[in-house]
């Protein structure tokens, strides 16, 4: 190999007088090229990128931010051994995301026999298009899902995907890992490991990360069906203690007759209530709302499903009430977001909307002397639960929920097979 690469902020014209730079300073994120040969370094621009929303994403930080993004990424124990990388969000994990993408473009090219020369790399690194070939490294398909998520505002979910990459480079010490390498005893071998610090749910979340990747890894290579693991007969990724948190209607009752002079203990309130007469609409899709919609599609499966669910929503005076004292600018119902917001600022937005109503809830929860755990999910809950319990049927529930599946709705049902199990314990007792 001729070259080293590494990434540097390019701070050039930006000394202070006392030789010192200002570090708020945003500046340029550049390639820099190291030839062996001659001694020399090189340094390049990295072309901004468009992502598939449209958004513009320069390569450019400060030093601080510049630092969390790369720089001191990697998480190391006492003895130096490199154990993970830090979590960041937003906007620092998608420069993250794409400089690690760059950065494996860079050493694919430097590897690269007959490349010799400063220009030569500039020149492929521009022009590089990599084709959909399979790649039998599970740590290379996990890297192109999370950049797939992050170019799709899945910021959250790429978050999930870079934590199941790091606890199973952390299991398998850090060597290479290949889909053949996944077998029904990897997997249990796997399990028993984390059950060692976590629960059984989170070890689920980890495995079906792993069980999505390993599907992607079969439709570029077939051949890899044969060894699939997961399945009936094969390895069974634990669900975890799914218990249904959800309100009597007694206690629905006590939250809508609730009302507070304290705006914020209302606005807690309004959008819990909205959500339950909205068949347990969560809360970025209440924020996505436009005035004089009557249809709407669930954001959590609008790109995922393979047909859209288009779901009524139907108005009463309650919720209509609600809208009345949370009345949102142009075309938007609720004045939680704006009109023309993209996805970063609309993740953003309801983040923070999500944070402060869960905190009122709490509040109210104490107030009226309800489940300490009352939290915004539970009006979700709380409406399929409670329109099971009068009668109707769990296709017709599902489909009012949004699901893509039966089985998502038992989960949200579990509560009622302890309930069940209570009678039939009490009806048999002589």
């Amino acid at each position: 190999m001729n070259f080293k690469i590494k990434f540097k902020l390019d701070r050039r014209g930006l000394k202070n007088q006392d030789g010192t730079f200002d570090e708020n300073v945003v500046c340029p994120i550049k390639v820099n090229l190291h030839s062996i040969g001659s001694n020399r370094n090189y340094d390049f621009k990295i072309k901004d990128v468009i992502l598939k929303d449209g958004s513009l994403i320069k390569f450019q930080a400060n030093t601080k931010d510049f630092q969390s993004i790369w720089l001191n990424r990697l998480k190391k124990n006492s003895f130096g051994d490199v154990t993970g990388e830090t979590t960041v969000y937003g906007q620092k994990m998608t420069i993250r995301t794409l400089l690690k993408t760059k950065e494996d473009i860079l050493n694919e090219i430097i590897s690269k026999q007959g490349v010799t020369d400063y220009k030569q790399v500039k020149r492929l690194f521009y022009d590089y298009k990599k084709e959909n070939v399979f790649v039998n490294d599970v740590y290379s398909g996990f890297n192109k899902k999370i950049k797939d998520l992050v170019e799709g505002e899945s910021s959250k979910t790429a978050a999930s995907y870079e934590s199941t990459l790091n606890n199973i480079k952390r299991y398998n010490s850090f060597t290479v890992l290949n889909f053949n390498e996944i077998t029904i005893e990897w997997l249990k071998k796997y399990d028993r490991f984390r059950r060692k610090s976590v629960a059984p749910a989170t070890v689920g979340v980890d495995m079906r990360n792993l069980r999505t990747i390993f599907k992607a890894a079969i439709k570029i290579n077939p051949s890899l069906e044969k060894n699939y693991p997961f399945g009936v007969g094969k390895y069974q990724i634990p669900e975890g203690d799914s218990k249904n948190a959800a309100l009597t209607k007694a206690q629905l009752l006590q939250i809508q007759d609730f009302n507070s002079q304290n705006h914020y203990l209302q606005m807690g309130r309004d959008y819990f209530i909205f959500s339950y007469y909205a068949n347990g609409m969560n809360l970025k899709d209440i924020a996505k709302l436009k005035k004089g919609q009557t249809h709407w599609v669930r954001s959590k499966t609008e790109f995922t499903s393979k047909s859209e669910k288009r779901l009524d929503i139907d108005f009463n005076d309650e919720m209509l009430e609600i809208v009345s004292r949370h009345k949102g600018k142009g075309k938007m119902l609720f004045d939680i977001l704006e009109d023309g917001d993209d996805s970063r600022t609309i993740t953003k937005k309801v983040d923070n909307k999500i944070s402060a109503i869960s905190k009122q809830i709490k509040k109210i929860a104490k107030i009226l002397a309800l489940p300490e755990q009352l939290s915004f999910q539970w009006a979700r809950h709380s409406y399929a639960t409670n329109v099971y319990r009068s009668g109707v049927n769990l296709k017709a529930i599902s489909e009012t929920l949004g699901h893509s599946s039966l089985k998502t709705t038992e989960n949200y049902l579990n509560s009622l097979k302890d309930e069940n199990k209570k009678a039939i314990d009490d009806a048999k007792r002589l």
